[in-house]
């Protein structure tokens, strides 16, 4: 694992759930709206995500060799690629050369992060969610929310651990039909 960051002074983020749409979040520092995702429909893969006014859009592809692709919004060129390993992890690897781990923080807990090369932990996501609304927090340095790639991987991060949900939500729900 990485090594953790210090605890961000001033206001926490948090993801919260975007009243009256579904399968969109807001991410908010203090009462301010910073960042979004909204899912193209309600079902698949598609969400479109803002962070201070650059917007990308992400989707999950590949059966045997699953990743999810980033793109600015409105082109057609990747600008990054998350190659997913099969126990939820992953490296994200961006078309500046960049390249960050995106992984789970420990086998009994849901917490996930990225971290660069290093290993140094940029952005935490901890779920904070009740039984009819997802929810998280976030937890970043103030070094770490100035790091070029902030933006991008607050957002690609929220998106995966809905992901993730999503599935766990889908398994748990046939075994429970099968059963």
């Amino acid at each position: 694992m990485g090594s953790k960051s210090p605890r961000p002074s001033g206001s926490t983020l948090r993801w919260v759930s975007a009243r009256r749409v579904r399968r969109a979040y807001n991410l908010q520092s203090g009462d301010e709206v910073i960042g979004s995702i909204r899912w193209r429909g309600l079902f698949g893969s598609l969400a479109e995500a803002e962070y201070r006014g650059r917007t990308w859009t992400f989707k999950r592809g590949g059966f045997l060799r699953p990743r999810v692709t980033i793109r600015e919004a409105g082109t057609e060129e990747n600008l990054g690629v998350l190659e997913l390993a099969m126990m939820g992890g992953g490296v994200l690897s961006l078309r500046d050369g960049s390249r960050f781990r995106w992984e789970r923080a420990g086998f009994w807990t849901q917490r996930f992060n990225f971290t660069d090369e290093r290993g140094t932990e940029i952005v935490a996501f901890k779920p904070k969610h009740s039984i009819v609304r997802r929810a998280g927090a976030i937890e970043a340095s103030p070094s770490a929310r100035r790091h070029p790639a902030f933006g991008l991987l607050v957002t690609l991060g929220w998106y995966m651990f809905n992901l993730i949900a999503d599935d766990d939500a889908s398994s748990a729900a046939a075994a429970a039909s099968a059963g």
